[in-house]
């Protein structure tokens, strides 16, 4: 499966930009574009997306606060450590506090049904030994008798080495009147610095007219700085023991943190899913094991949105289509492009567990999803358009042996006409014998064999009674206006047809875009 072409063929990026999961968990889970085949798998996700769906509907204060948890969830560092910093634990305090608030809000159905339980309400104790329910986390001195005596000392020492210091400081200050209260060094004349006293400042020379002076500190002072750093040093080999500890708790329950973050990246994930469900009014999927595809009001969002903004009609996509082999023809213009993607868009949503804009879908598994047509990744260095669509169909035909979609779009238009039906006709009877093999084929290709298995299609095209009402030759149209024109009277409905119908809507875009009379009249009669 050539992902990346089917990805960018039917625009998938316009909506999955809008698919917007909280945690880093869900973020990373979206940049795998995981397509999925286990079909018990999907309908799964899509029976939970119904779940919260009902739940956002009814409890929207609580999903707004659901999300908001999600969104403090934060990466953990590795829990493979034998031993965790302060800055670990944080991060191991921060998720099971958010989770517990989480499952606090959810009702029992989306619990049960997610397997969410929360279940370690004696570790998230230990992590807050002073009762506070903050996500902070600090070694608190209760962790530990003989840490809170040594900070206790560490306090007091601290204070008299303050009080000493700045006892110097005012001494220097009321003598020599240099303040040192927020600097370690000051810089003076030196004729200034003749009457120091060198007891309480020293001076060294810093240039030819200057000298640097720093406080000179009492003994005591110095004797007082090693002591605290022996207690500091206790302070630190406590609080290892103290970490270590911690560490051994959260180690213990280290597989049941791995179901929760787990648990978070499956309700991020639907919760965002759920969403755009909401957002876009859409139904859940119906997998059959029928390879054929029906499809009700079903909407191209990238040009349902487009449409919207330009305050232009959107005509929705329904078909029943009653074999896997389908031809599309119809006039240029008239849709046929955006009914393949159409399909594509529905069946990727469908596969990547997303309900899916239309009012039903009715789909079956594709383990391949594949597009031939223009191309849209890099080609290979030497081969034209239509040598590269050759191995496009080469390399999509090695994967028959699996259910495969297919949607080829235009297919050999850029070689001459006799050939290209022929492999047309070729690649139609081959795919229909295959039953694995579920395929749209759009093309202008009139007149192409009957094969038992494959149904042809036309889109409906340009209503020209209509259009003639309006169409006034001698008018000066705009291009932006014979556009609008066409599109106001081109009838995006899809309808079955035999293989010999024609259609002849090519000339009248062309005369409505402006093409001269000659060529217009030369054109009428070589048809006839």
């Amino acid at each position: 499966m050539n992902s990346r072409d089917i990805l960018k063929f039917v625009d998938f990026n316009d909506f999955y930009a809008e698919y917007i999961p909280l945690t880093p968990y869900g973020q990373f889970d979206k940049k795998e574009y995981r397509i999925i085949v286990g079909k018990e798998k999907l309908r799964t996700i899509y029976s939970s997306i119904g779940k919260i769906v009902n739940f956002i509907n009814e409890h929207s204060f609580a999903s707004d606060k659901i999300e908001n948890y999600l969104k403090k969830i934060a990466l953990l560092n590795s829990l493979e450590k034998r031993q965790f910093d302060s800055s670990d634990i944080f991060l191991v305090k921060k998720l099971l506090t958010n989770f517990k608030s989480i499952s606090n809000l959810l009702n029992d159905e989306i619990k049960e049904d997610l397997k969410i339980e929360f279940r370690s309400e004696e570790l998230l104790k230990y992590l807050s030994p002073e009762g506070e329910n903050k996500e902070t986390f600090y070694l608190s001195s209760s962790y530990n008798n003989n840490l809170a005596e040594i900070r206790k000392q560490l306090s007091e020492k601290n204070k008299t080495l303050s009080k000493i210091k700045k006892n110097r400081f005012d001494e220097i200050l009321e003598q020599h009147n240099l303040d040192f209260k927020f600097r370690d060094f000051i810089i003076i004349e030196e004729n200034l610095s003749n009457n120091l006293n060198s007891e309480l400042v020293y001076k060294e020379v810093y240039d030819k007219t200057s000298v640097l002076v720093k406080p000179i500190l009492p003994k005591k002072y110095f004797v007082l700085h090693k002591e605290k750093d022996f207690l500091l040093s206790q302070e630190f080999n406590l609080e290892q023991e103290v970490l270590q500890t911690i560490s051994e708790k959260i180690l213990n329950e280290k597989e049941l943190i791995n179901n929760y973050i787990q648990r978070i990246k499956k309700l991020d994930t639907l919760f965002a899913k759920s969403r755009l469900a909401i957002k876009y009014k859409m139904t859940q999927p119906i997998l059959s094991d029928n390879l054929t595809i029906k499809i009700i009001n079903g909407q191209y969002l990238p040009l349902a949105n487009k449409c919207k903004k330009l305050e232009t009609v959107y005509t929705p996509l329904s078909a029943d289509f009653d074999n896997k082999t389908i031809v599309i023809t119809g006039s240029n213009m008239g849709g046929k492009t955006i009914l393949l993607k159409t399909v594509g868009y529905l069946q990727l949503l469908a596969q990547m567990g997303f309900w899916v804009p239309a009012e039903k879908f009715t789909t079956s598994i594709f383990e391949n999803i594949n597009y031939i047509g223009e191309g849209l990744s890099e080609k290979v260095e030497g081969l034209s358009s239509f040598g590269f669509e050759i191995h496009n169909l080469t390399e999509t035909i090695k994967g028959f042996d699996k259910n495969s979609l297919v949607l080829i779009d235009e297919f050999a238009k850029t070689t001459n006409s006799i050939e290209a039906k022929a492999i047309i006709a070729a690649m139609l009877k081959s795919f229909s014998q295959k039953e694995t093999v579920c395929s749209f084929l759009s093309t202008h290709f009139m007149e192409l064999p009957e094969f038992e298995k494959v149904s042809f299609y036309k889109m409906k095209g340009l209503n020209y009674l209509e259009y003639k009402k309006y169409y006034d030759r001698e008018k000066q149209y705009s291009l932006s206006e014979r556009i609008k024109l066409i599109n106001t009277f081109m009838q995006y409905e899809l309808i079955k047809t035999g293989n010999k119908n024609r259609t002849y809507d090519a000339i009248k875009i062309a005369e409505t875009l402006g093409l001269n009379e000659e060529i217009i009249s030369h054109t009428k009669r070589y048809i006839e």
